[in-house]
């Protein structure tokens, strides 16, 4: 798949689609991101090059890809803001731009939480943060009453 055809489409679900929010670097650094939490994720083996996606991602593969790049460039974006927000008054007029690090943090924490819960349907994996368990569990299995064996010399 064409990368320009993703950047495209990451830039209308992030409601950028003149290109004036996020650069076209940006964009491409989200989708590789992206691309590499999904191959993690799901054990797929996709590659992104200069100019495409190999192998061409299902649409469900895509979505996801195009879901955690979107999820990418809010943290790219609150990450900037944090360092541009500023607050000041002048006479009548007031301008606040602190409270947009906090917007974006929301965004990025629903984008992530969404990604989450389409990785766990398609994996099937339980998507529950508070339970830990360790993969590849087994357990061994002692039967009562068994005694040791005791040498004699």
């Amino acid at each position: 798949m064409e990368l320009s055809e993703v950047i495209a489409r990451l830039r209308l679900d992030a409601g950028d689609s003149d290109g004036t929010v996020f650069t076209e670097a940006e964009c491409r650094r989200a989708i590789a991101r992206a691309v590499t939490r999904v191959n993690l994720d799901l054990g797929t083996r996709y590659a992104m090059g200069e100019t495409e996606l190999t192998p061409d991602p299902t649409e469900e593969h895509l979505e996801l890809v195009l879901l955690a790049a979107h999820a990418n460039l809010a943290g790219m974006r609150r990450s900037t803001s944090a360092t541009t927000g500023v607050s000041f008054q002048s006479g009548d007029k007031r301008v606040d731009k602190t409270k947009a690090v906090s917007s974006w943090a929301e965004l990025w924490d629903a984008l992530w939480q969404q990604y989450r819960q389409i990785v766990a349907a398609l994996t099937g994996d339980v998507d529950d943060d508070s339970i830990i368990t360790p993969r590849d569990l087994h357990p061994v299995i002692y039967s009562q009453g068994s005694r040791r064996r005791r040498c004699r010399s």
